[in-house]
């Protein structure tokens, strides 16, 4: 946690964090109540407040984890000069890529969901789609954990 600490209270990746947590939070926004058709109110009346307000948080940790690990990446290219991951830069991009796809409603990305095979498996989610960000969530955290390790000891901070 010190590593992450350390990291973001330098000025250039606080910044690329904030960039990367604002864009993936406007593009989750955008892609569940913007461009389908059912804005705020409609979901929640659809879905349940319980429902939307977790989708919701859960949209925006998923964000907040995607810009700490792109940070911590960027920190360890600028000063070894190479990635060298083993554990976690994989992870951490395959995470934020299913949590982006998953983070609209369940109807509107199925069918982006079904090009990789995941569409008619939705139906089957108890939880309408929320266990995909819930595995965004812990795979961003374990490549979190894997990452800040990582730039501790390559960078020794």
């Amino acid at each position: 946690m010190s590593t992450i600490y350390n990291v973001i209270q330098k000025p250039r990746y606080a910044f690329i964090a904030a960039i990367i947590f604002i864009t993936l939070s406007a593009l989750f926004w955008l892609l569940t109540f913007y461009f389908t058709p059912t804005p705020l109110p409609k979901y929640i009346e659809m879905y349940g407040l319980s429902f939307t307000y977790i989708t919701i948080t859960l949209g925006f940790v998923i964000a907040i984890l995607t810009g700490l690990n792109t940070s911590l990446v960027l920190c360890r290219k600028q000063m070894t000069g190479s990635l060298g991951f083993k554990k976690g830069a994989g992870s951490s991009a395959c995470s934020a890529f299913v949590g982006a796809i998953a983070s609209g409603c369940p109807l509107c990305t199925a069918p982006l969901l079904g090009v990789f095979g995941l569409g008619g498996a939705l139906a089957l989610f108890p939880f309408q789609g929320l266990e995909l960000k819930t595995a965004a969530i812990i795979i961003l955290g374990i490549s979190l954990y894997y990452t800040s390790k990582n730039v501790r000891i390559a960078c020794k901070l």
